[in-house]
Protein backbone atom coordinates (compact mmCIF):
# COMPACT_ATOMS: atom_id res chain seq x y z
CA UNK A 1 0.00 0.00 0.00
CA UNK A 2 1.80 2.96 -0.90
CA UNK A 3 1.35 6.39 0.01
CA UNK A 4 1.74 5.25 3.72
CA UNK A 5 5.39 5.17 4.16
CA UNK A 6 6.21 1.59 3.81
CA UNK A 7 5.58 -1.22 6.88
CA UNK A 8 4.46 0.00 9.74
CA UNK A 9 7.13 -0.58 12.95
CA UNK A 10 5.79 -3.59 13.82
CA UNK A 11 5.00 -5.70 10.41
CA UNK A 12 1.66 -6.52 8.67
CA UNK A 13 1.28 -9.76 11.16
CA UNK A 14 -1.45 -7.71 13.07
CA UNK A 15 -3.11 -6.41 10.14
CA UNK A 16 -3.64 -9.63 8.92
CA UNK A 17 -4.72 -11.20 12.36
CA UNK A 18 -7.28 -8.22 12.24
CA UNK A 19 -8.65 -9.70 9.17
CA UNK A 20 -8.84 -13.40 9.98
CA UNK A 21 -10.35 -12.55 13.64
CA UNK A 22 -12.50 -10.69 11.77
CA UNK A 23 -13.49 -13.48 8.83
CA UNK A 24 -14.17 -15.43 11.90
CA UNK A 25 -17.48 -13.35 12.90
CA UNK A 26 -18.40 -12.55 9.52
CA UNK A 27 -18.13 -16.25 8.09
CA UNK A 28 -21.24 -16.69 10.31
CA UNK A 29 -23.08 -13.43 11.02
CA UNK A 30 -24.56 -13.16 7.20
CA UNK A 31 -26.37 -16.29 7.04
CA UNK A 32 -26.31 -17.34 10.48
CA UNK A 33 -30.50 -16.42 10.96
CA UNK A 34 -31.13 -18.51 7.65
CA UNK A 35 -29.37 -20.94 9.43
CA UNK A 36 -31.08 -21.21 12.50
CA UNK A 37 -34.69 -20.99 10.41
CA UNK A 38 -33.22 -24.60 8.49
CA UNK A 39 -33.07 -26.34 11.76
CA UNK A 40 -36.98 -25.37 12.80
CA UNK A 41 -36.03 -24.86 16.54
CA UNK A 42 -37.31 -21.50 16.94
CA UNK A 43 -39.68 -18.96 15.04
CA UNK A 44 -38.77 -16.31 13.03
CA UNK A 45 -38.62 -13.92 16.42
CA UNK A 46 -37.05 -16.30 18.59
CA UNK A 47 -34.04 -16.73 15.87
CA UNK A 48 -33.87 -13.34 15.64
CA UNK A 49 -32.98 -12.80 19.45
CA UNK A 50 -30.72 -15.54 19.09
CA UNK A 51 -28.67 -13.41 16.23
CA UNK A 52 -29.32 -10.05 18.03
CA UNK A 53 -27.62 -11.50 21.36
CA UNK A 54 -24.40 -12.03 19.18
CA UNK A 55 -24.35 -8.65 17.67
CA UNK A 56 -25.31 -6.86 20.42
CA UNK A 57 -22.67 -8.20 22.58
CA UNK A 58 -19.87 -7.90 19.61
CA UNK A 59 -20.75 -4.39 19.29
CA UNK A 60 -21.09 -3.14 22.88
CA UNK A 61 -18.58 -5.86 24.59
CA UNK A 62 -15.55 -3.72 24.20
CA UNK A 63 -16.15 -1.62 27.43
CA UNK A 64 -16.49 -4.55 29.26
CA UNK A 65 -13.38 -5.37 28.81
CA UNK A 66 -11.55 -2.22 29.31
CA UNK A 67 -10.97 -3.26 32.78
CA UNK A 68 -9.99 -6.91 32.83
CA UNK A 69 -7.26 -6.54 29.56
CA UNK A 70 -3.77 -6.73 31.30
CA UNK A 71 -1.01 -4.04 30.07
CA UNK A 72 0.98 -6.51 27.89
CA UNK A 73 -1.92 -9.09 27.62
CA UNK A 74 -3.12 -8.12 24.07
CA UNK A 75 -1.55 -11.11 22.47
CA UNK A 76 -3.07 -13.52 24.84
CA UNK A 77 -6.47 -12.01 25.01
CA UNK A 78 -6.52 -12.69 20.99
CA UNK A 79 -5.68 -16.14 21.13
CA UNK A 80 -7.89 -16.74 23.35
CA UNK A 81 -10.71 -14.79 22.27
CA UNK A 82 -10.49 -17.14 19.17
CA UNK A 83 -10.46 -20.28 21.08
CA UNK A 84 -13.63 -18.82 22.60
CA UNK A 85 -15.23 -18.38 19.30
CA UNK A 86 -14.07 -21.78 17.56
CA UNK A 87 -15.49 -23.42 20.85
CA UNK A 88 -19.01 -21.36 20.67
CA UNK A 89 -19.19 -22.33 16.79
CA UNK A 90 -18.80 -25.93 18.21
CA UNK A 91 -21.32 -25.74 20.88
CA UNK A 92 -23.98 -24.01 18.53
CA UNK A 93 -23.18 -26.47 15.60
CA UNK A 94 -23.60 -29.48 18.48
CA UNK A 95 -26.84 -27.85 19.90
CA UNK A 96 -28.11 -28.24 16.17
CA UNK A 97 -27.04 -31.35 15.93
CA UNK A 98 -29.07 -32.26 19.02
CA UNK A 99 -32.15 -30.42 18.59
CA UNK A 100 -31.25 -28.61 21.25
CA UNK A 101 -34.24 -25.80 22.06
CA UNK A 102 -33.35 -23.94 24.48
CA UNK A 103 -33.75 -20.19 23.68
CA UNK A 104 -31.72 -19.47 26.67
CA UNK A 105 -28.88 -21.36 26.16
CA UNK A 106 -28.53 -20.48 22.54
CA UNK A 107 -28.66 -16.48 23.21
CA UNK A 108 -26.09 -16.80 25.87
CA UNK A 109 -23.76 -19.40 23.54
CA UNK A 110 -24.62 -16.73 20.60
CA UNK A 111 -23.71 -13.93 23.11
CA UNK A 112 -20.31 -15.79 23.95
CA UNK A 113 -19.44 -16.11 20.25
CA UNK A 114 -20.31 -12.37 20.27
CA UNK A 115 -18.18 -11.08 23.19
CA UNK A 116 -15.01 -13.05 21.93
CA UNK A 117 -15.16 -11.47 18.61
CA UNK A 118 -15.63 -8.08 20.74
CA UNK A 119 -12.35 -8.38 23.34
CA UNK A 120 -10.19 -9.42 19.98
CA UNK A 121 -11.33 -6.30 18.51
CA UNK A 122 -10.35 -4.24 21.48
CA UNK A 123 -7.23 -6.53 22.16
CA UNK A 124 -6.06 -6.00 18.75
CA UNK A 125 -6.67 -1.78 18.02
CA UNK A 126 -4.71 -1.67 21.51
CA UNK A 127 -1.91 -3.67 20.27
CA UNK A 128 -1.95 -1.36 16.80
CA UNK A 129 -1.88 1.57 19.00
CA UNK A 130 1.30 0.98 20.44
CA UNK A 131 2.96 -0.31 17.62
CA UNK A 132 2.87 3.69 16.34
CA UNK A 133 2.84 5.53 18.98
CA UNK A 134 0.23 8.91 19.41
CA UNK A 135 1.60 10.79 16.60
CA UNK A 136 0.84 8.42 14.13
CA UNK A 137 -2.50 7.06 15.53
CA UNK A 138 -4.76 7.58 12.06
CA UNK A 139 -1.96 5.90 9.92
CA UNK A 140 -2.43 3.13 11.89
CA UNK A 141 -6.02 3.31 12.20
CA UNK A 142 -6.00 3.40 8.01
CA UNK A 143 -4.47 0.65 7.74
CA UNK A 144 -6.57 -1.34 10.15
CA UNK A 145 -9.82 -0.06 8.15
CA UNK A 146 -8.06 -1.51 4.81
CA UNK A 147 -7.65 -5.10 6.81
CA UNK A 148 -11.64 -4.91 8.24
CA UNK A 149 -13.00 -4.20 4.72
CA UNK A 150 -10.88 -6.92 3.36
CA UNK A 151 -12.32 -9.38 5.89
CA UNK A 152 -15.66 -7.27 5.14
CA UNK A 153 -15.78 -8.09 1.08
CA UNK A 154 -14.77 -11.64 1.71
CA UNK A 155 -16.33 -13.24 4.74
CA UNK A 156 -19.63 -12.75 3.34
CA UNK A 157 -18.95 -14.78 0.23
CA UNK A 158 -16.87 -17.11 1.53
CA UNK A 159 -20.05 -17.63 4.48
CA UNK A 160 -22.33 -18.30 1.22
CA UNK A 161 -20.35 -21.02 0.25
CA UNK A 162 -20.55 -22.62 3.64
CA UNK A 163 -24.17 -22.27 3.68
CA UNK A 164 -24.32 -23.94 0.64
CA UNK A 165 -22.00 -26.67 1.16
CA UNK A 166 -21.84 -27.52 4.78
CA UNK A 167 -25.89 -27.40 5.32
CA UNK A 168 -26.35 -28.12 9.73
CA UNK A 169 -22.57 -28.33 9.92
CA UNK A 170 -22.33 -24.31 8.83
CA UNK A 171 -21.71 -23.39 12.23
CA UNK A 172 -18.44 -24.76 12.02
CA UNK A 173 -17.60 -22.52 9.51
CA UNK A 174 -16.10 -19.68 12.01
CA UNK A 175 -13.38 -22.67 13.14
CA UNK A 176 -11.09 -22.37 10.23
CA UNK A 177 -10.19 -18.29 10.11
CA UNK A 178 -10.40 -18.80 14.26
CA UNK A 179 -7.76 -21.63 14.27
CA UNK A 180 -5.60 -19.68 11.57
CA UNK A 181 -5.56 -16.50 13.85
CA UNK A 182 -4.58 -17.76 16.26
CA UNK A 183 -1.72 -19.62 15.36
CA UNK A 184 -1.12 -16.46 13.81
CA UNK A 185 -1.34 -13.93 17.03
CA UNK A 186 1.17 -16.27 18.43
CA UNK A 187 4.10 -14.97 16.67
CA UNK A 188 2.84 -11.36 17.33
CA UNK A 189 5.61 -9.39 19.35
CA UNK A 190 4.06 -8.19 22.89
CA UNK A 191 3.15 -4.49 22.94
CA UNK A 192 5.40 -2.35 24.73
CA UNK A 193 5.79 -2.19 28.39
CA UNK A 194 4.16 0.33 31.01
CA UNK A 195 6.79 2.84 30.60
CA UNK A 196 6.04 3.41 27.42
CA UNK A 197 2.34 3.51 27.39
CA UNK A 198 3.05 7.04 29.84
CA UNK A 199 0.03 9.20 29.27
CA UNK A 200 -0.22 12.04 26.72
CA UNK A 201 -2.53 14.07 29.41
CA UNK A 202 -3.11 13.33 32.66
CA UNK A 203 -6.10 11.48 33.72
CA UNK A 204 -7.12 14.09 35.53
CA UNK A 205 -6.94 17.18 33.26
CA UNK A 206 -10.54 18.99 33.70
CA UNK A 207 -10.76 19.32 29.50
CA UNK A 208 -10.78 15.83 29.41
CA UNK A 209 -14.54 14.98 30.01
CA UNK A 210 -15.61 17.67 28.05
CA UNK A 211 -13.44 16.00 24.73
CA UNK A 212 -14.55 13.09 25.50
CA UNK A 213 -18.38 13.74 25.74
CA UNK A 214 -17.81 15.74 22.79
CA UNK A 215 -16.14 13.30 20.54
CA UNK A 216 -18.39 10.76 21.42
CA UNK A 217 -21.01 12.42 20.76
CA UNK A 218 -19.71 13.23 16.93
CA UNK A 219 -19.18 9.30 17.10
CA UNK A 220 -22.55 8.22 17.93
CA UNK A 221 -24.16 10.50 15.22
CA UNK A 222 -22.07 9.95 12.16
CA UNK A 223 -22.29 6.03 13.11
CA UNK A 224 -25.87 6.52 12.86
CA UNK A 225 -25.44 8.06 9.21
CA UNK A 226 -23.12 5.09 8.30
CA UNK A 227 -25.33 2.80 9.64
CA UNK A 228 -28.22 3.83 7.30
CA UNK A 229 -26.21 1.97 4.25
CA UNK A 230 -24.46 -0.65 5.99
CA UNK A 231 -27.52 -1.51 8.32
CA UNK A 232 -30.80 -0.53 6.66
CA UNK A 233 -30.42 -0.17 2.52
CA UNK A 234 -30.56 -3.90 1.65
CA UNK A 235 -33.74 -4.24 3.60
CA UNK A 236 -34.74 -0.65 1.56
CA UNK A 237 -33.95 -1.20 -1.56
CA UNK A 238 -33.59 -5.15 -2.51
CA UNK A 239 -37.44 -4.58 -3.45
CA UNK A 240 -36.56 -2.18 -6.04
CA UNK A 241 -32.78 -2.99 -7.58
CA UNK A 242 -32.82 -6.54 -6.22
CA UNK A 243 -30.37 -8.35 -4.28
CA UNK A 244 -27.82 -9.24 -6.46
CA UNK A 245 -27.46 -5.62 -7.30
CA UNK A 246 -27.32 -4.77 -3.72
CA UNK A 247 -25.14 -7.25 -3.01
CA UNK A 248 -22.68 -6.06 -5.73
CA UNK A 249 -22.52 -2.15 -3.99
CA UNK A 250 -21.76 -3.52 -0.86
CA UNK A 251 -18.70 -5.70 -2.69
CA UNK A 252 -18.11 -2.16 -4.28
CA UNK A 253 -17.76 -0.77 -1.12
CA UNK A 254 -15.52 -2.51 0.65
CA UNK A 255 -13.06 -2.74 -2.66
CA UNK A 256 -12.52 0.78 -3.04
CA UNK A 257 -11.85 0.92 0.56
CA UNK A 258 -9.14 -1.24 0.25
CA UNK A 259 -7.67 -0.36 -3.06
CA UNK A 260 -8.01 3.92 -2.09
CA UNK A 261 -7.59 3.94 1.55
CA UNK A 262 -3.81 4.71 1.27
CA UNK A 263 -4.54 7.26 -1.04
CA UNK A 264 -7.14 9.18 0.57
CA UNK A 265 -4.91 9.06 4.37
CA UNK A 266 -1.85 10.43 1.82
CA UNK A 267 -4.01 13.39 0.70
CA UNK A 268 -5.57 14.33 3.98
CA UNK A 269 -2.26 13.77 6.37
CA UNK A 270 -1.77 18.06 5.98
CA UNK A 271 -5.49 18.53 6.80
CA UNK A 272 -6.37 19.19 10.17
CA UNK A 273 -8.96 16.81 12.18
CA UNK A 274 -11.66 19.63 12.24
CA UNK A 275 -11.59 19.90 8.64
CA UNK A 276 -11.81 16.18 8.17
CA UNK A 277 -14.66 15.44 10.18
CA UNK A 278 -16.50 18.33 8.08
CA UNK A 279 -15.74 16.24 4.93
CA UNK A 280 -16.21 12.98 6.10
CA UNK A 281 -19.75 13.93 7.16
CA UNK A 282 -20.47 15.79 4.45
CA UNK A 283 -19.85 12.97 2.25
CA UNK A 284 -21.70 10.66 4.32
CA UNK A 285 -24.74 13.01 4.47
CA UNK A 286 -24.82 13.38 0.59
CA UNK A 287 -24.51 9.80 -0.38
CA UNK A 288 -26.93 8.62 2.80
CA UNK A 289 -29.45 11.32 1.20
CA UNK A 290 -29.14 9.96 -2.50
CA UNK A 291 -30.03 6.30 -0.87
CA UNK A 292 -33.64 7.79 -0.93
CA UNK A 293 -33.77 7.16 -4.47
CA UNK A 294 -33.33 3.60 -5.50
CA UNK A 295 -35.27 3.60 -8.68
CA UNK A 296 -33.08 6.50 -9.80
CA UNK A 297 -31.00 3.25 -10.58
CA UNK A 298 -27.55 1.73 -9.84
CA UNK A 299 -25.39 4.72 -11.58
CA UNK A 300 -27.25 6.77 -9.27
CA UNK A 301 -26.23 4.25 -6.06
CA UNK A 302 -22.55 4.04 -7.34
CA UNK A 303 -22.43 7.77 -6.87
CA UNK A 304 -23.68 7.39 -3.57
CA UNK A 305 -21.52 4.54 -2.32
CA UNK A 306 -18.86 6.09 -3.67
CA UNK A 307 -19.45 9.40 -1.22
CA UNK A 308 -20.23 7.02 1.78
CA UNK A 309 -17.41 5.00 1.43
CA UNK A 310 -15.04 8.52 0.98
CA UNK A 311 -16.88 9.29 4.19
CA UNK A 312 -16.08 6.17 6.00
CA UNK A 313 -12.57 6.21 5.18
CA UNK A 314 -11.76 9.94 6.30
CA UNK A 315 -14.39 9.43 9.64
CA UNK A 316 -12.59 6.01 10.97
CA UNK A 317 -8.99 6.47 11.61
CA UNK A 318 -9.33 10.35 12.74
CA UNK A 319 -12.05 9.70 15.02
CA UNK A 320 -10.13 7.15 16.43
CA UNK A 321 -6.95 8.86 16.72
CA UNK A 322 -8.62 11.27 18.54
CA UNK A 323 -10.10 8.83 21.26
CA UNK A 324 -6.64 7.76 21.51
CA UNK A 325 -5.45 11.53 22.49
CA UNK A 326 -8.38 12.54 24.21
CA UNK A 327 -8.08 9.63 26.68
CA UNK A 328 -4.61 10.70 27.71
CA UNK A 329 -2.81 7.25 26.39
CA UNK A 330 -5.21 4.71 27.88
CA UNK A 331 -5.97 3.14 24.73
CA UNK A 332 -7.90 0.31 25.81
CA UNK A 333 -10.64 2.73 27.48
CA UNK A 334 -10.65 4.99 23.94
CA UNK A 335 -11.40 1.74 22.11
CA UNK A 336 -13.71 0.94 24.31
CA UNK A 337 -15.48 3.26 24.75
CA UNK A 338 -15.44 4.35 20.96
CA UNK A 339 -17.05 0.78 19.94
CA UNK A 340 -19.35 0.97 22.47
CA UNK A 341 -20.80 4.56 21.78
CA UNK A 342 -20.59 3.01 17.33
CA UNK A 343 -22.22 0.11 18.71
CA UNK A 344 -25.05 1.60 20.55
CA UNK A 345 -25.81 4.05 17.51
CA UNK A 346 -25.58 1.39 14.93
CA UNK A 347 -28.54 -0.65 16.91
CA UNK A 348 -31.45 2.11 17.81
CA UNK A 349 -30.31 3.25 14.13
CA UNK A 350 -31.10 0.21 12.39
CA UNK A 351 -33.96 -0.93 15.15
CA UNK A 352 -35.58 2.06 14.39
CA UNK A 353 -35.27 2.09 10.72
CA UNK A 354 -35.91 -1.16 9.90
CA UNK A 355 -39.41 0.05 12.21
CA UNK A 356 -39.98 2.78 9.62
CA UNK A 357 -39.30 0.50 6.85
CA UNK A 358 -41.36 -1.81 7.77
CA UNK A 359 -44.29 1.15 8.45
CA UNK A 360 -44.16 2.06 4.72
CA UNK A 361 -41.94 5.48 5.93
CA UNK A 362 -38.54 4.22 4.14
CA UNK A 363 -37.05 7.49 3.38
CA UNK A 364 -37.39 8.55 6.95
CA UNK A 365 -34.29 7.35 8.28
CA UNK A 366 -32.57 7.85 5.51
CA UNK A 367 -33.02 11.62 5.40
CA UNK A 368 -32.71 11.57 9.58
CA UNK A 369 -28.83 10.32 8.75
CA UNK A 370 -28.15 12.42 6.33
CA UNK A 371 -29.59 15.31 9.20
CA UNK A 372 -26.95 13.70 11.52
CA UNK A 373 -24.24 14.09 9.46
CA UNK A 374 -24.98 17.55 9.09
CA UNK A 375 -25.20 18.07 12.82
CA UNK A 376 -21.75 16.94 12.72
CA UNK A 377 -20.49 19.45 10.88
CA UNK A 378 -22.38 22.28 12.86
CA UNK A 379 -20.49 20.62 15.72
CA UNK A 380 -16.73 20.37 14.33
CA UNK A 381 -17.58 24.15 13.03
CA UNK A 382 -19.02 25.33 16.50
CA UNK A 383 -16.48 23.24 18.54
CA UNK A 384 -13.32 23.83 16.27
CA UNK A 385 -10.91 24.72 18.36
CA UNK A 386 -11.99 21.91 20.92
CA UNK A 387 -11.52 19.23 18.01
CA UNK A 388 -8.08 21.22 17.41
CA UNK A 389 -6.80 21.12 20.78
CA UNK A 390 -7.57 17.32 21.05
CA UNK A 391 -5.69 16.32 17.91
CA UNK A 392 -3.09 18.92 19.48
CA UNK A 393 -2.87 16.93 22.42
CA UNK A 394 -1.83 14.02 20.22
CA UNK A 395 0.51 15.68 18.25
CA UNK A 396 2.49 16.85 21.85
CA UNK A 397 2.54 13.29 23.02
CA UNK A 398 6.11 11.92 23.44
CA UNK A 399 6.89 9.58 21.17
CA UNK A 400 6.32 6.27 21.99
CA UNK A 401 7.03 4.23 18.75
CA UNK A 402 8.34 0.35 19.44
CA UNK A 403 10.45 -0.92 17.43
CA UNK A 404 9.25 -3.84 17.95
CA UNK A 405 9.72 -6.73 15.13
CA UNK A 406 7.38 -9.92 14.78
CA UNK A 407 9.11 -13.42 14.77
CA UNK A 408 8.75 -14.48 11.29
Amino acid sequence: MTGLRGAPPGGWTIYIVRFLTYSTWGVLYPFFTVWLLDQRLFSTADCGLVTGAAVLANRLGSLAFVRVLPPGGERRSIIGSQIAMGLAAAVMCAMALLAVSSLIGWMLVSAAFGLAGSLATLAQLTLIVHQFGPQEARRAFSYENVALNAAGGLAPFVSSLAYAATGRLYALAPIGFAVLAGVLATRLAPAAGPAARTPATTPDTPALPRGAVLLLGAKFLTTVTYAQFYGLFAAYASPRLGPQSVGVLFAFASVAIVVLQSLVTRCSRGAGEPALIVVANLALGAGTALLVAPEGGMALMFLAVIAITIGEMIYVPVYQALAVAVAGGRTSLAVGALTFVAGLAESLAVMTGLWLIGAGLGAVPFLAGAGTAAAVVVLAAVFHHRFAAMAATAEAAPAARRTATTTT
